[in-house]
């Protein structure tokens, strides 16, 4: 038994070990899918806001809160979360990734977006 544990230990490491160096792509990807996961909800909301306006308003509006609102979103929160999977060490890291994605993929259940 101490030799299963012991294995699947060292295949935490390997795992982790490789996917160390594309962490950041991988919380950037994670960010994306949160990103369009909650894109069309902070969109409605944009749109109510700005409905009855001049067109001029909401252009800028939509450009504000899609290219500089989701970009600068996407550009400062993709750190944190790299250091957020990283928070238990190498070894927890493809465990961290893995249950990062399938909490991803439960949210999307639940907003009937699969």
């Amino acid at each position: 038994m101490d030799s299963v544990i012991t294995l699947c230990q060292d295949l935490a490491l390997t795992f982790g070990q490789w996917l160390k160096p594309y962490l950041y792509n991988i919380a950037l990807l994670l960010v994306v899918c949160i990103v369009s996961l909650y894109a069309n909800e902070i969109i409605k909301t944009t749109k109510r806001f700005v409905a009855r306006r001049n067109f001029i308003i909401r252009v800028c509006a939509f450009v504000l809160v899609t290219g500089f609102g989701f970009g600068l979103l996407v550009v400062f929160v993709t750190p944190l979360i790299s250091q957020l999977l990283m928070f238990f060490g190498t070894r927890w890291l493809a465990v961290m990734v893995v249950s990062a994605f399938i909490l991803l993929g439960i949210l999307a259940d639940r907003k009937n977006q699969l």
